[in-house]
């Protein structure tokens, strides 16, 4: 097919492609329908276009058609949005007791962790107080003797008890 030919048949198609939706209503008068059939015959992409025609109307067809949805309806459609509500209401008041409980579980754990870690660092915190020396320093009684060397042995500490004794009575 020669150019000139394809510019001729794409101009055929553009003059045909307004009237494809009235021919596939049959809303075409007869003449035009007559010229756009033989077209039809020989151009297949005018064909795919007269099918999309068709589809797209009944689609458009389908949506048209408003169905009542009755008297009902809105009763319906609360009723089960009150259901749902229902249900989420349930789902809350179930969790709501372990959520309450995990809270408290969680604050006490945090309060017993602060408290380990203060008591830690205070531990570990120098004090002010000299530390022992190992070395025992008898205190003074106003009314005790004076010892002159402090026992070595149980034996002189038994004995020295039983010399303070005497000496009181």
């Amino acid at each position: 097919m020669s150019e000139q030919q394809e510019q001729k048949k794409m101009a055929g198609c553009e003059k045909f492609e307004a009237a494809l939706e009235d021919y596939a209503s049959g809303e075409l008068p007869r003449r035009d329908a007559k010229r756009l059939t033989v077209h039809l015959e020989s151009c297949h992409e005018c064909r795919e276009a007269l099918e999309d025609a068709r589809l797209s109307a009944r689609l458009v067809a389908v949506f048209s058609e408003a169905v009542d949805p009755g008297p009902g309806f809105t009763q319906r459609v609360m009723a089960q949005i009150h259901v749902a509500e229902h249900w989420v209401r349930e789902q809350r008041s179930f969790w709501r007791p372990i959520e309450a409980w995990s809270w408290r579980l969680a604050l006490s754990a945090s309060l017993a962790l602060a408290l380990l870690f203060s008591y830690g660092l205070r531990s570990n915190a120098p004090s002010a107080a000299p530390e022992p020396s190992g070395v025992l320093v008898p205190q003074t009684d106003a009314f005790a003797v004076p010892i002159s060397a402090p026992p070595s042995t149980g034996d002189e500490v038994l004995m020295a008890i039983a010399e303070k004794h005497h000496e009181r009575y």
